[in-house]
């Protein structure tokens, strides 16, 4: 899907994320009450911080929707 879409997505708390970052567990969300998007690694070293997409984001179609077992929840 295009980001546009994907954006979308992201307002509905979903996680989205793009084929080539499968590899590293990556993956990003909008979380509730902040004001930018997190991109979340998850190997080898998990972590976390702000996105801020490249062109080739912007403009990729292969975005997708993830599954994640827990859902996403107001921050602490």
């Amino acid at each position: 899907m295009l980001f546009t879409e994907a954006l979308e997505h992201l307002k509905e708390g979903k996680y989205i994320s793009r084929p080539t970052w499968n590899i590293t567990g990556e993956y990003i969300v909008l979380m509730p009450g902040m004001p930018y998007i997190w991109k979340i690694l998850t190997q080898p070293n998990p972590n976390a911080g702000n996105w801020l997409p490249l062109m080739d984001d912007l403009l990729a179609t292969d975005w997708e929707c993830l599954r994640k077992e827990e859902p996403v929840t107001e921050c602490a």
